[in-house]
């Protein structure tokens, strides 16, 4: 279930990726390191469950490479389908749609039930780890037009 939720994940990543990138690379660039800063605690967490479940390191790699890949199934049809403003926010708005849903569905409740002796300090460190990720969010929106390279 794990490999088959995170498939569909990565599949909405590329999806994504490849609508920002058809609406300029500025865009495309911010909306990768966005999925690069959720992606990265989001593999190894599902890579701690699988090895937990009992596989080995090496197929909880393949498993977690398999799903990986599908994120570039989503990214070619995103950038061979997005060729009009209408279809750019129609991926966009499916993509965030999936986003919101593994967030809520998947994060918070992971959250809620996590269990600690000091409760106060978990939920400062939770609370800073995701302001930290809307503040970083926030600011490439915001001087998204100003990248440079």
């Amino acid at each position: 279930m794990i490999t088959i939720g995170d498939g569909i994940h990565n599949f909405a990543d590329g999806l994504a990726i490849g609508a920002a990138f058809s609406m300029s690379w500025r865009s495309g660039l911010s909306t990768s390191l966005a999925v690069l800063c959720h992606e990265l605690p989001h593999e190894l967490g599902d890579f701690a469950v699988l090895l937990h479940s009992g596989l080995s390191v090496r197929n909880a790699l393949l498993l977690n490479l398999g799903s990986a890949l599908t994120s570039f199934i989503g990214l070619y049809i995103s950038l061979s389908v997005a060729t009009d403003l209408a279809t750019q926010q129609w991926i966009g708005a499916v993509a965030t749609g999936l986003f919101l849903y593994v967030g809520l569905a998947d994060m918070l409740p992971t959250l809620i039930h996590a269990h600690s002796k000091r409760q106060w300090q978990k939920f400062l460190i939770q609370n800073a780890g995701l302001l930290t990720g809307w503040i970083i969010l926030l600011l490439l929106s915001l001087y998204e037009d100003k990248i440079s390279i």
